[in-house]
């Protein structure tokens, strides 16, 4: 399946082509869940990524739906 994913931050600088009005469409297989899409887009576990659906906090093992876009975001720490 197709899911449309935006980038935001730094993340955007790992596609040079990215276009934040469009997004990047990735292929998933069915029952694909966040960290499959993270493992996709090779961004590590490390790198704190924070991805939101539908103004939701995503876990690793939730699964991804067709046709609603993801949102990734790199989690950012100060102090």
């Amino acid at each position: 399946m197709k899911v449309r994913v935006n980038l935001y931050g730094t993340l955007r600088q790992r596609f040079p082509a990215y276009r934040p009005s469009e997004g990047i469409e990735v292929e998933v297989p069915e029952g694909a869940t966040v960290r499959d899409l993270l493992s996709l887009l090779d961004i590590p576990q490390s790198q704190g990524a924070v991805v939101i659906v539908e103004g939701r906090v995503l876990k690793a093992e939730d699964k991804l739906r067709r046709g609603v876009p993801v949102n990734v975001l790199q989690a950012i720490g100060g102090g």
